[in-house]
């Protein structure tokens, strides 16, 4: 019998940007409960993946996306926003809101994280923010807001731009504790990130993008590989006590 429809899914996708082929035919597919991390260099293509997986634009892209089994171009624009959620590498804030304002206005559908706001912003250390404005916190802090409102969305998949690339140690841990749980009752997740020693206690698989087209995807202790990773960042590496360490 077939397995479960997964949540997202790609059919030779392929993403070209300044007259380079960043994505060459990805075939693809992500199952509720996964927690995926998009690795490559700069310019890779790894927020360039997020946004076209998103139904964002994007220079030029052929192939097909489908979320949940249905091609993503045939979802109505509520429906896709019940479905994904995209948390951007830099949030733009148009309206001066407080973060409570902006977590209740970040509700499509009804989840137990948008009954229990009070719970996540504790999660992610955001309760002392509640009555700040949104546009006036720091890098880290709107950061943290930024993924408080992809889970006040309740869609099935959250895309997410380097959510750590703002936050110290401590909150690297704390959003990596709360990620690691962030994909249950039929959730999943994809977040490009740099740190293979972070990624290699949140998620359970891997993207890596070479940079030309190439990609290679699989589970997480199989892509965390020191020829794997030379072949990503280019530069050579070595385990130390399940910590990477670029040489």
């Amino acid at each position: 019998p077939a397995g479960p429809v997964p949540v997202l899914q790609t059919r030779s996708l392929t993403l070209r940007a300044a007259g380079r082929v960043l994505v060459d035919a990805l075939d693809w597919h992500v199952h509720a409960g996964e927690r995926w991390c998009v690795i490559g260099r700069n310019g890779a293509g790894k927020s360039l993946v997020l946004r076209a997986l998103a139904g964002l634009g994007v220079p030029e892209r052929a192939g097909e996306v489908l979320w949940q089994g249905r091609p993503q171009q045939d979802w109505p624009a509520i429906a896709a926003a019940a479905t994904r959620a995209l948390m951007p590498q830099q949030a733009q804030d148009r309206f001066a809101l407080t973060v409570e304002r902006t977590l209740a206005l970040s509700q499509v559908v009804m989840s137990s994280d948008s009954r229990n706001a009070s719970e996540l912003m504790s999660a992610l250390d955001i309760a002392a923010l509640a009555a700040r404005r949104a546009d006036q916190l720091s890098g880290g802090e709107r950061q943290r807001v930024a993924l408080a409102q992809c889970a006040m969305q309740g869609a099935a998949l959250m895309l997410l731009d380097e959510p750590v690339s703002f936050q110290d140690p401590a909150h690297q841990q704390l959003v990596g504790r709360w990620l690691a749980e962030a994909a249950s009752g039929g959730r999943a997740w994809i977040a490009s990130a740099h740190d293979p020693s972070w990624i290699g206690r949140v998620a359970t698989h891997v993207l890596a993008l070479f940079g030309d087209g190439r990609w290679q995807a699989g589970p997480v202790d199989e892509i965390l590989s020191a020829a794997v990773l030379e072949r990503t960042y280019g530069c050579a590496w070595r385990s130390v006590e399940d910590a990477w360490i670029p040489l």
